[in-house]
């Protein structure tokens, strides 16, 4: 995993540095998140944790707090937030208190501000847009992405039990492809999301047609470059005897963790004459009326019915 430094940061958002720039290059970013610090400024630090040592945003909110203080208060209250272990502060355009920048230029600690009179809250998203790409969890899978109906949904199973080739079904069903093979999933906001490796981006391998763009072969309204994961399915060999011991009745799915989270999860097995493609499509379709809470249990169902009858 790649480390942040706030030079990273400086040179993504073009902020100015308003003080402490010798210290600019080699001060990491090492907690994910953002802190407005109103309590911290109100006294308040809590026990002493990795949650101190967020990088700190102080904006319109912060400001006229502040401004209700005279100069020694405001002077005591930055210094011992400068002092608390945080590796730097970014204010937006409407902080403006110079005392400020005075005792970090004083501390020699990083200030940073924006150049654009860009919303707290955009700001914000962009900052956490830009730490997924060095500080969230990640981890890279073996795998098929594709996104049905809206939904992401991430294709595994053995080599050559057909990955691709469901792959390239269900684009033809006009469906988005995401990625084939190797697959980056990221945690971001307790929220995991996937797409293709850089080197495979656009490309799939189909045995004995070699690789294919599908940008080229579908054109670019097929692809997606990335997608929350909202399901796996796992394609697995049809028993060999010809007894399917997979679940065939029953409402509720089975979860599979990924990077701390619990995914919902389905089994289809693999067999000749049957249309992966079709299958994976209608179970995608069952996730989503049964997110909509009016599902109904099969079971149940069947129940009413055999006793009409």
């Amino acid at each position: 995993m790649k480390k942040l430094f706030l030079k990273d940061l400086v040179e993504t958002f073009n902020f100015k540095i308003l003080a402490g720039e010798s210290k600019i290059a080699n001060t990491e970013i090492k907690v994910y998140g953002l802190n407005r610090a109103g309590l911290e400024l109100a006294g308040f630090f809590g026990q002493p944790n990795d949650n101190s040592k967020r990088l700190v945003l102080l904006s319109t909110k912060e400001y006229n707090y502040m401004m209700q203080f005279d100069l020694a208060i405001k002077r005591q209250k930055y210094e011992t937030l400068m002092k608390s272990g945080i590796p730097a502060i970014v204010l937006t355009q409407k902080f403006t208190d110079p005392e400020l920048t005075n005792i970090a230029k004083e501390l020699n600690f990083p200030l940073l501000i924006t150049d654009s009179d860009i919303s707290t809250l955009n700001l914000t998203k962009k900052i956490l847009e830009e730490y997924d790409q060095y500080i969230a969890l990640q981890e890279e899978v073996h795998a098929s992405l594709v996104n049905i109906f809206g939904k992401g949904i991430l294709i595994t199973g053995a080599s050559g039990i057909g990955k691709s080739e469901a792959t390239i079904d269900i684009i033809k069903k006009n469906h988005m492809f995401v990625g084939d093979d190797r697959i980056i999933l990221t945690n971001k906001n307790n929220k995991i999301y996937g797409k293709s490796h850089p080197i495979l981006q656009n490309l799939i391998e189909v045995r004995g047609i070699g690789i294919i763009d599908v940008s080229w072969t579908n054109g670019y309204q097929a692809i997606m470059y990335e997608t929350e994961i909202n399901m796996l399915i796992e394609l697995i060999p049809f028993a060999q005897d010809g007894c399917d011991e997979t679940e065939r009745l029953g409402n509720e799915y089975q979860t599979v963790t990924i990077l701390d989270k619990k995914i919902p999860s389905l089994k289809i097995p693999v067999k000749a004459g049957r249309n992966i493609a079709n299958l994976i499509e209608t179970a995608v379709a069952e996730l989503k009326i049964k997110e909509t809470g009016k599902a109904r249990d099969i079971v149940e169902v069947m129940s009413e019915r055999m006793k009409r009858e």
